[in-house]
């Protein structure tokens, strides 16, 4: 019951933030509590350190180089362009065609850089952008972008290992390899984004109008020379994956060194937006995620994994049934529980029962949507959303948990729905 009632009170904090302290504060605090309390021991934090500490590195990484990216007026370049694709004339913008370029921009960002990266790229784009905007109703049409584009980030981190920090876990545990993982998710990913697209529509059609008329900014266009130098970059920057499979380096290593190489460049080119970057970036990822695992391990210790082991052994029976139940049941432990321990203790289940030759193999891609996808039911279901909300905060935008929340349930079990169904065929 001990190691239950720290874990609720953990993410209440996490979700609560008092004091406005950073996220890996109260993480710490609650694996000393779990110390305290006997739950897990010296051992234990040894286990989960070797399990998380390469992907933490690559998350660190991926947004430490979006940063510099997005100094280097990357991002600015891209979302210009998207505004130009979206004109209907100088001033005014096809709503519709904003919202599409602007999803297919966030699944990119999603896919290259991480949900977490992807959320603290996008959202500074957006505020700024909708701050220009001539209409009345601009609070609520910038929500809806927020809401939409927020949604994507989570749901479309699927495609490759690197898209997530779940991915990159489930894939070091499991051993599986970069190629074999993409070529898996790539239905999925695609199911992700078709049905994502339609039910944005969908829900915001009567929110949205046809048009809209901002008062462009010449400069956020950024420069062609940086853009195609950065573009350059990231080709070398994809190819060093295959690299890193092949003669089997750690991804984490790899992405941070050449994140801080490029980091380095930035800081020549602008100094002080180089000084900025290392200041902003979040060096507490890998104590959160170590302090939440431990927490949680605490829990799949005391019984939590004996349950959920009886439930995959249960769907396992049937392998129609199998793929969809792993998902919504790592879904809804993900809404419940954040993504990050969700994936740690389904990780540990299906280790059980995990045999590379055989259909429980797609069980751990069904895991993995779920635990991605159902982490947008609700506002605590991911670190990225986590982050997304206190940038939220500091701009002065108020998104309630009702409103999070029923934005959440309208898009999430249609989406994942979708995916696990691109996973089944």
């Amino acid at each position: 019951m001990s190691a239950l009632v720290l874990c609720l009170a953990t993410l209440i904090l996490l979700f609560w933030r008092p004091f406005n302290l950073a996220l890996w504060v109260y993480s710490s605090l609650a694996a000393f509590l779990a110390f305290i309390l006997k739950l897990v021991d010296f051992e234990d934090a040894k286990f989960i350190f070797d399990l998380i500490w390469d992907s933490s590195l690559t998350l660190i990484g991926l947004i430490l180089l979006s940063f510099s990216l997005e100094a280097l007026g990357f991002f600015d370049f891209l979302a210009y362009g998207i505004l130009k694709f979206s004109r209907k004339n100088k001033q005014e913008i096809d709503t519709y065609k904003l919202m599409f370029f602007m999803l297919i921009f966030v699944f990119f960002l999603a896919t290259f850089f991480a949900n977490d990266g992807a959320i603290l790229v996008i959202t500074p784009i957006i505020i700024t952008l909708f701050s220009t905007l001539k209409d009345k109703n601009s609070q609520s049409i910038l929500i809806a972008f927020l809401l939409a584009l927020s949604f994507l980030c989570d749901a479309g981190s699927n495609l490759f290992v690197i898209s997530n920090l779940t991915n990159i876990i489930t894939a070091n545990y499991f051993k599986l390899d970069f190629l074999s993982f993409a070529y898996t998710m790539l239905k999925p990913s695609l199911f992700v984004f078709i049905s994502t697209l339609i039910m944005v529509f969908v829900i915001f059609r009567r929110i949205l109008p046809k048009k809209l008329e901002f008062n462009f900014i010449q400069k956020n266009e950024g420069s062609k020379a940086l853009f195609i130098f950065c573009l350059i970059f990231l080709m070398f920057f994809t190819l060093g994956f295959f690299i890193t499979q092949n003669y089997g380096l750690s991804k984490g290593v790899f992405i941070l060194g050449v994140a801080l190489i490029f980091w380095l460049i930035v800081s020549v080119l602008k100094p002080k937006q180089g000084l900025k970057i290392f200041k902003n970036s979040p060096w507490g990822v890998l104590i959160f995620s170590f302090g939440l695992y431990l927490v949680v391990f605490s829990l799949y210790k005391v019984g939590a994994g004996e349950i959920l082991i009886k439930i995959y052994t249960f769907l396992m029976q049937d392998k129609d049934f199998g793929i969809f139940g792993t998902g919504l049941v790592s879904a809804l432990g993900s809404s419940l529980f954040n993504n990050l321990p969700m994936v740690l203790v389904g990780d540990l289940a299906l280790k059980e029962y995990f045999d590379a030759n055989s259909f429980e193999k797609l069980m751990i891609y069904a895991h993995l949507l779920g635990v991605n996808i159902g982490a947008k039911l609700t506002p605590i279901g991911s670190l990225a959303t986590l982050l997304w909300l206190g940038i939220l905060v500091r701009k002065g935008i108020k998104i309630s948990f009702w409103q999070y929340t029923k934005f959440g349930f309208s898009m999430t079990f249609i989406v994942l729905m979708s995916a696990l169904f691109g996973l089944f065929l």
